[in-house]
């Protein structure tokens, strides 16, 4: 999968706090990085798939990041701070390109995305007690995994939903990250892909289980 690392770094903006418009009151506001990285395969993403015994989106493939803390000074320091909490590497290994732009989640977050590019060893000295494995997802993945979507609602009232759904061996990647790596590649690569629909088949999330 074709990406354009200067065309980044012209194209995107770094505003430390993402983009200027304020969200609402009832909204935690968070960051993640969303970590670059290039070898003999091309580019791709470092994902982290979460301890299965946390409270908050136990097993699930993310970015990592998180709410923003009273005593960061911007939703750019809170994305490394987390990036170092929970990858167990400096922040110094990245290259900070630019914000991508923020989404809202049905769940109460905003979520703003920064760019960066990893340039360390690989070698993570992850938290355990949130980080279960580290993935390193080639972009290449992408256009060759099962790739899945559901259009529905989270309340009667609501506009309808588009949830993404990549069946990886690592696990399901979906919800929010997978709506940011969807959006950002159709807009700055050449992904082109569209999901098979399905009907949701359980009725808590993910609300969808490829394999039934």
């Amino acid at each position: 999968m074709k990406l354009d690392l200067e065309e980044l770094r012209q194209r995107l903006p770094l505003n430390r706090d993402g983009e200027d418009s304020t969200p609402p009151q009832n909204v935690a506001i968070s960051s993640v990085i969303m970590p670059l990285f290039h070898d003999e395969n091309g580019y791709g993403f470092l994902l982290q798939k979460r301890n299965s015994k946390l409270l908050a989106h136990p097993g699930q493939i993310a970015f990592p990041g998180g709410v923003k803390d009273p005593e960061d000074k911007d939703l750019l320091s809170t994305a490394l701070r987390e990036w170092t909490e929970e990858m167990g590497v400096p922040s110094d290994d990245l290259e900070v390109i630019g914000n991508y732009k923020g989404i809202y989640t049905h769940t109460g977050f905003h979520i703003t995305p920064f760019l960066s590019l990893y340039n360390g060893n690989f070698e993570f000295s992850y938290n355990r007690e949130e980080v279960e494995k580290i993935i390193r997802l080639d972009l290449n993945r992408l256009n060759e995994v099962p790739f899945y979507g559901l259009r529905m609602k989270r309340n009667p009232e609501g506009p309808p939903l588009d949830i993404y759904y990549f069946d990886l061996q690592e696990g399901l990647l979906w919800g929010a990250t997978a709506r940011i790596l969807v959006s950002f590649l159709r807009e700055h690569s050449n992904f082109e892909r569209e999901p098979l629909l399905r009907n949701p088949n359980l009725s808590v999330p993910p609300f969808l289980d490829p394999k039934k």
